[in-house]
C-alpha cells in the first residue's frame, strides 16, 4: 500500500509539472489530486523536493528499465528520449532554477548506467575499486553536464549521437 501511495503521489506531481510552472504546485494540490491530504504525502516524502527527485527518479527507471538487465547504451537512449518527450516538464523544472534538485535525481540512473556497462570490469582489489568509483562519479557528472546543455540547446543533437559519444568516451576510458 505504501508503494502504491507513493506512486500515485509521483505520477500526480509530473502531471501537474505538465500543466503548470513548479512554484505553483503545492503539497495540497498533489494530495488532492491523488484523493489524500497532507499528513498522507508527508508520511511519504519529506517536502516537494524530495517528491521531485523520486518521481524523476520513478519515471526514468519505469522508463529507461536502467535496473534490469538492459544494456547501459539502451538505459540512456531511453533516458534521454524520456527526457525529449517529457521537455516541458524538464524545462519547467530547469525555469525555476530547481536544477541542483534535478541533478540529484539524475546523478543515479546515469551512474547505473555507466555501471552496468560492458566495459566495466570487476576488481577485487580496494585501491582500484576506489578508482573505479571515482571515475564513475566523475563521468556521471560530466555527462549530466552535457545533457542539461543539450536540453537548453531545444535537444538540437540526435539521442543516437549522443549514445555514440558517450559511448566513444567510455571505450577509451575503460580501455
Amino acid at each position: 500500500m505504501r508503494q502504491k501511495t507513493e506512486t500515485m503521489l509521483c505520477v500526480a506531481f509530473m502531471e501537474l509539472l505538465k500543466k503548470c510552472p513548479f512554484s505553483k504546485i503545492t503539497i495540497q494540490k498533489i494530495a488532492g489530486q491523488c484523493g489524500v491530504n497532507r499528513q498522507t504525502f508527508y508520511y511519504h516524502f519529506d517536502n516537494i523536493y524530495d517528491l521531485m527527485s523520486k518521481a524523476f527518479e520513478y519515471e526514468l527507471v519505469h522508463e529507461s528499465r536502467i535496473y534490469e538487465e538492459v544494456t547501459w547504451e539502451y538505459a540512456i537512449n531511453s533516458f534521454l528520449q524520456w527526457m525529449k518527450e517529457n521537455r516541458v516538464i524538464i524545462r519547467n523544472i530547469l525555469a525555476n532554477a530547481e536544477l541542483p534538485y534535478l541533478k540529484r535525481a539524475m546523478y543515479p540512473l546515469i551512474a547505473k548506467s555507466i555501471s552496468c556497462g560492458s566495459f566495466m570490469q570487476e576488481s577485487m582489489q580496494p585501491a582500484i575499486k576506489q578508482q573505479e568509483e571515482f571515475c564513475i562519479n566523475f563521468l556521471t557528472i560530466g555527462i549530466t553536464q552535457y545533457v542539461l546543455e543539450w536540453v537548453e540547446s531545444d535537444f538540437r543533437e540526435s539521442i543516437d549521437d549522443i549514445v555514440d559519444h558517450m559511448s566513444w568516451l567510455l571505450q577509451k576510458v575503460y580501455s
